[in-house]
């Protein structure tokens, strides 16, 4: 039957999977890139629910260990006009999209306001 979809609320908190290879900048600040697609804003960014999946399982689902985890809040992220929305698969009944995301600005901003986790601190 499947994951029924949830609403998801200003203060929940969303998981993103970022390669090391190329979502930091040299001072390990997160750069733009790790909201875009082969070089352009990805207009359907793949997070996580945060309140349905720890950063350990969303690390998990990482092709390799070559991954970190950037956790955000959702009220900023719909301050930009962006819309977020839970969509689970079958694979992950935490998956969620940030829809809308159009500019190289936008994804510098969702840079900006993502954190970089710990497995503690969350």
């Amino acid at each position: 039957m499947g994951t029924p979809v949830v609403a998801v609320l200003d203060e929940d908190f969303l998981l993103r999977r970022l390669s090391i290879l190329g979502h930091f900048n040299p001072d390990g600040t997160i750069n733009s890139n790790a909201f875009k697609k082969d070089g352009r804003p990805d207009p359907q960014i793949s997070v996580d629910l945060a309140r349905m999946a720890t950063v350990r399982e969303a690390l998990s689902r990482a092709p390799n260990d070559k991954f970190k985890i950037g956790i955000i809040q959702v009220r900023p992220v719909r301050e930009l006009g962006l819309v977020v929305r839970h969509q689970p698969t079958p694979e992950n009944p935490s998956h969620t999209i940030i829809e809308g995301n159009n500019s190289r600005a936008t994804c510098r901003e969702l840079a900006r306001l993502t954190w970089l986790s710990t497995l503690e601190n969350i």
